[in-house]
């Protein structure tokens, strides 16, 4: 029996697999940069309730923030205390994408979710990475980037008043922003309002934010990999499909595919 996962900042799948049988628990997110270790700690204690560690034999990884040898380690270091007999092998969650969508094609690989990262991907390896830089200074395309832009254009009346009192409505116990926004918990009440920028995506002012903040996505990160076809994943990705291959056009980019989730396609690459 092994498992394959796939940890994004937000929530984890692990797929509990071997040739007759498979079985998906679904967890909290984790990344190094943002979480304590003891989430993750947290997060195999609820799989152990669920099922039995010790029959688990191999175990592949694939996680946000997996970027140096600090924050691999700190997981490899976590998951072999749980998974003793095991062997471990921990991987970045861009990596993880890179195998689930190419099919062994070169592209340029983007995951667009609560954070974003992406590389060049020749088939077998990645051959050139711009540096997410994470959520305070970089995450450019993200679920996180988005909430930003639209809570600092709200707060400076810069969207319709139509959206500006819808928003107000729905947010009525939150009467502080400001409060909100510099809360340490921040981060995941940021990148929550994507969820209210969808619902509302058709209404003009919001329209022209959201193509704004994909065409700075292009602009900064994907025309750099001078590159013209493009794979996608992640939440943002998928329910703003639409909008992002208008982007790409104005851009010169074919999107050969866009998945939400990589997680059966990785099953599918480790288990023959």
């Amino acid at each position: 029996m092994k498992i394959i996962a796939d940890v994004g900042g937000t929530r984890g799948r692990w797929v509990f697999v071997d040739k007759s049988s498979k079985k998906i628990i679904e967890t909290r997110g984790f990344n190094p940069y943002i979480h304590d270790i003891n989430i993750l700690n947290k997060i195999i204690k609820e799989l152990n309730n669920s099922f039995d560690l010790d029959v688990i034999k191999e175990v592949k990884y694939y996680g946000a923030g997996i970027n140096n040898y600090y924050s691999k380690k700190i997981v490899i270091d976590t998951l072999k205390e749980s998974f003793k007999v095991a062997e471990i092998e921990v991987f970045s969650d861009l990596l993880g994408s890179c195998q689930s969508l190419c099919n062994n094609k070169t592209g340029i690989v983007s995951i667009l979710g609560t954070g974003s990262n992406s590389c060049l991907y020749d088939g077998k390896k990645i051959i050139n990475q711009i540096n997410s830089l994470g959520h305070l200074i970089g995450d450019e395309g993200s679920a996180y980037s988005l909430g930003k832009r639209f809570i600092k254009m709200h707060l400076r009346g810069e969207l319709s008043t139509e959206i500006s009192e819808s928003f107000d409505r729905i947010k009525k116990d939150d009467k502080n922003y400001l409060s909100k926004i510099y809360d340490k918990n921040s981060y995941h009440w940021i990148t929550g309002l994507s969820k209210f920028i969808h619902d509302n995506k058709e209404e003009k002012s919001l329209k022209k934010m959201i193509r704004y903040h994909f065409d700075r996505y292009f602009d900064e990160i994907i025309i750099k990999y001078n590159h013209h076809e493009l794979y996608l994943t992640g939440s943002i990705s998928y329910f703003f499909e639409k909008e992002i291959r208008e982007v790409s056009k104005s851009h010169d980019i074919e999107i050969q595919k866009v998945i939400r989730d990589p997680i059966d396609h990785l099953v599918k690459y480790h288990v023959k």
